[in-house]
């Protein structure tokens, strides 16, 4: 399996010369697993992406897109993704519907005529769109694990196995224990066990991921400031990864504030957790072009 970082930044690009090392563009990884290509979001990452295909041999390119929630970062990206030009392009967009509109409708509404001068309709390759139905499902030789994630509206987590290794993408979500910051009483009591509930399913869906990407946006001093962002703190994610036992952790959606600086500090941070634990688990900041094959 390889997995190819090519947008890490949360939010909105953030281009310039404090972002060279762990990069500006929006969320999009690239999973090559059993002779498919799988695409994770569609952030701006996915530009390079598909001018990378284009400049390979391919003619006839076939890219499974996996679209974790339609928030703007994760879908900009799309509609200067090359292959989608190509007529000889396949690609299959796979999505759940949301607060109320499917994947198609999102993807075809940002390129109404006041957002962008090209229409949906103009798109020359074979594009079609897979309703996430079920909590499991193949593409290609790969199977494909899908959970819901704590985030406003809706965001799925996946899990992509193939050949005896896993991969585990979970940006966009913070832990579900903090959903009780807001209740009081009885019905804090009468929460805890549902909620705490949710979290280890988070950790038991990426139990023994050899890569595990994590969304690890904030300092807990940041994380304090923001609950119900849909975004998690270092010391969350290390403690998720430790807890299920992951091999290499990616610190992942980069805040816009930070520089490569300040990332690494929040990386030092997080690996000195793993040292106080005992631990052998690997803790990086995920980087744009970076490239992993296990």
């Amino acid at each position: 399996m390889k997995v190819v970082f090519w947008g890490t930044r949360g939010s909105i690009p953030t281009p310039g010369p404090g972002t060279l090392k762990y990069g500006g563009n929006t969320p999009c990884v690239e999973v090559q697993a059993a002779g498919t290509r799988i695409v994770i979001d569609a952030g701006t990452g996915i530009r390079n992406l598909g001018r990378s295909i284009q400049t390979s041999e391919e003619e006839a390119p076939e890219v499974h897109l996996l679209i974790s929630h339609s928030h703007w970062d994760h879908i900009q990206g799309f509609p200067f993704f090359a292959p989608v030009f190509n007529p000889r392009a396949r690609i299959l967009v796979y999505g759940c519907q949301g607060t109320g509109n499917q994947v198609e409708k999102v993807l075809s509404m940002q390129m109404d005529d006041d957002y962008f001068p090209l229409s949906f309709r103009e798109l020359a390759a074979e594009i079609r769109f897979v309703e996430i139905e079920k909590d499991s499902f193949t593409v290609g030789e790969a199977e494909v694990d899908s959970i819901f994630l704590n985030h406003p509206g809706l965001a799925l987590g996946f899990a992509i196995r193939a050949g005896g290794r896993k991969m585990v993408y979970a940006s966009d979500t913070e832990p579900f224990r903090d959903l009780l910051t807001a209740e009081e009483g009885d019905v804090k009591g009468r929460m805890r066990p549902y909620v705490e509930s949710l979290d280890r399913k988070i950790i038991d869906f990426a139990r023994d991921a050899d890569v595990f990407v994590i969304d690890g946006m904030f300092t807990d001093e940041e994380y304090r400031q923001k609950l119900g962002w849909g975004h998690s703190s270092v010391s969350d994610a290390a403690a998720v990864g430790l807890s299920a036992g992951a091999k290499r952790l990616f610190l992942f959606h980069h805040d816009p504030a930070h520089d490569d600086a300040f990332i690494d500090d929040m990386v030092a941070g997080g690996r000195a957790i793993v040292r106080e634990a005992g631990s052998t688990m690997e803790i990086s900041g995920a980087m744009e072009g970076e490239k992993i094959e296990f």
